[in-house]
């Protein structure tokens, strides 16, 4: 029966409704693939830049975040060993990766690596191939890298009429800045302006031991403390927090906020270390700064701390899980990282273009990954981390010295770091 145009009309019309009918059913389909972190993802751009393009990419899924504050690991593992309501991928940092693979508590991703990511792992900075791994195999995925540099508070600087260093700047530059930017203001005998300030815990002070030619702790886990080297590192920086007042304590840091921006953003430390995080903050916050090399010492290196992505021991649907980290390292997602400041990429495959055009001292950033060693992450050190903070927080205040301090620690070393304890 030949149609009307009337009646063709109104076929089509049923038909396109029909098929946009069958469209919103297909999209209300879409599975959700849980990934656990410890930031608030309504906030979070990178996190939100991800997932966007995740479900770009993969129309049958979505992404669904949870977060878990203070405490994020031991609570992770907890949720772990219950077994219950587990997340399809959780965030992980590098130092935690080799305790919850021994404990069994992430999955072994050597069969997921051989038969879809090989080539590409080929394509990840040493470093990050080295961190995603324990004991031979792998356990984890790249969400970034952090390499530090350091950034200077530019308004304290023209107003001291101090010149910020070139990129060859050396220890003994850093030691004269940090006294000069220390000031008195109010006349009361104590600075309340700071040369210099960086938070007491690991990776705030082991590029500067490593530097010297010490360290803190090989990965096979053999402390390092006790080097002469470490040593001689400790004691520049001791010498500078008490003896020239160039460091706040952290009592004193903690006036404006626990962030370790808080007192470069308040004016009142005039040069912080930090990663491509760090900009994000003080672009934030309205601060005018600039960024240069850390200053060189015996050797010219950095540390690289790797944050990652697992798949929690118990996971209900591991192949999903794998399809989210898969994406997370792959070079449209580490474009994201570094584009929304959430961290430097695990791949020298991405484009750096568009980012050095932004600033010209972002190519510090970038050139830091070339000198870059992974931070120490042996099978309990964390343990052994938390204790050589407790041991040196009196070190740092001047009431204990840097002999005694790491006597303490070398003491308890051997048993911390071979799980005795």
């Amino acid at each position: 029966m030949r149609l009307t145009f009337r009646r063709a009309f109104l076929l089509v019309a049923v038909l396109a409704l029909a098929l946009s009918l069958s469209m919103t059913a297909g999209a209300q389909k879409r599975t959700k693939v849980q990934v656990m972190s410890w930031w608030d993802f309504t906030t979070s751009q990178p996190l939100i830049q991800l997932k966007a393009k995740f479900e770009q990419l993969n129309p049958d899924l979505e992404i669904e975040y949870l977060q878990i504050g203070s405490g994020y690991a031991d609570k992770v593992l907890v949720m772990i060993a219950g077994g219950a309501n587990l997340p399809d991928v959780i965030m992980l940092a590098m130092d935690k990766i080799p305790i919850f693979a021994d404990k069994g508590a992430i999955m072994n991703l050597d069969k997921y690596v051989a038969q879809d990511y090989k080539e590409e792992m080929k394509l990840l900075y040493p470093v990050v191939a080295d961190a995603l791994s324990w004991d031979g195999s792998y356990y984890a995925m790249p969400r970034d890298i952090t390499s530090k540099v350091m950034f200077f508070n530019k308004k304290m600087f023209d107003a001291a009429g101090v010149a910020i260093p070139g990129p060859d700047w050396t220890w003994d530059d850093f030691a004269n800045i940090a006294r000069k930017l220390t000031k008195d203001l109010d006349g009361d005998g104590n600075p309340d302006q700071w040369g210099f300030y960086f938070r007491k815990y690991m990776d705030g002070f082991t590029h500067w031991l490593m530097q010297a030619g010490g360290g803190l702790v090989t990965s096979d886990g053999k402390s390092l403390i006790g080097k002469p080297e470490t040593i001689e590192a400790l004691k520049f920086l001791q010498n500078l927090a008490v003896k020239d007042k160039a460091f706040p304590t952290e009592t004193q840091a903690r006036q404006f906020g626990t962030a370790q921006t808080g007192p470069f953003i308040a004016g009142k430390a005039a040069m912080v270390e930090g990663g491509l995080a760090t900009t994000v903050e003080l672009k934030n916050s309205n601060v005018e700064y600039v960024i240069r090399p850390l200053p060189k010492g015996k050797l010219s290196l950095n540390t690289a701390f790797v944050n990652a992505w697992a798949i929690p021991a118990g996971a209900k649907r591991p192949d999903l899980s794998w399809r989210v980290m898969k994406f997370f390292a792959s070079k449209e997602a580490q474009q994201i990282a570094l584009m929304s400041g959430m961290g430097l990429p695990a791949r020298p495959d991405v484009d750096v273009t568009e980012f050095l055009k932004v600033r010209d001292d972002h190519k510090y950033l970038i050139d830091s990954l070339a000198s870059s060693k992974p931070f120490p992450a042996p099978l309990y050190g964390v343990d052994f981390f938390k204790m050589v903070e407790e041991e040196f927080d009196l070190m740092w205040l001047g009431q204990r010295t840097v002999e005694a301090a790491v006597a303490a620690v070398e003491k308890k070393a051997p048993d911390i770091l071979s799980g005795k304890f």
